[in-house]
């Protein structure tokens, strides 16, 4: 059986992005990494060091600290 274009990406997903996926209804999406963080630090992120772009939802930027591991966002 073949699978259609939702399940194919819901199986390549970890368990923690899959959760936030079904959360959001699925509006989740990847944007250039690199303007996602130029955009967080004009809004204040500091230490971008310290973060790792997630992915975008809702006309926001996720970002988990690599340390540990909450979640912050920025407005785009």
């Amino acid at each position: 059986m073949a699978m259609n274009k939702k399940q194919q990406k819901e199986t390549t997903m970890t368990k923690e992005v899959k959760t936030m996926y079904e959360l959001t209804g699925g509006e989740l999406y990847q944007r250039d990494h690199k303007l996602a963080f130029e955009n967080a630090k004009v809004k204040g992120l500091k230490k971008p060091q310290e973060w790792m772009y997630m992915y975008s939802s809702f006309k926001k930027d996720f970002f988990k600290n690599i340390n540990f591991r909450n979640y912050i966002s920025f407005e785009q």
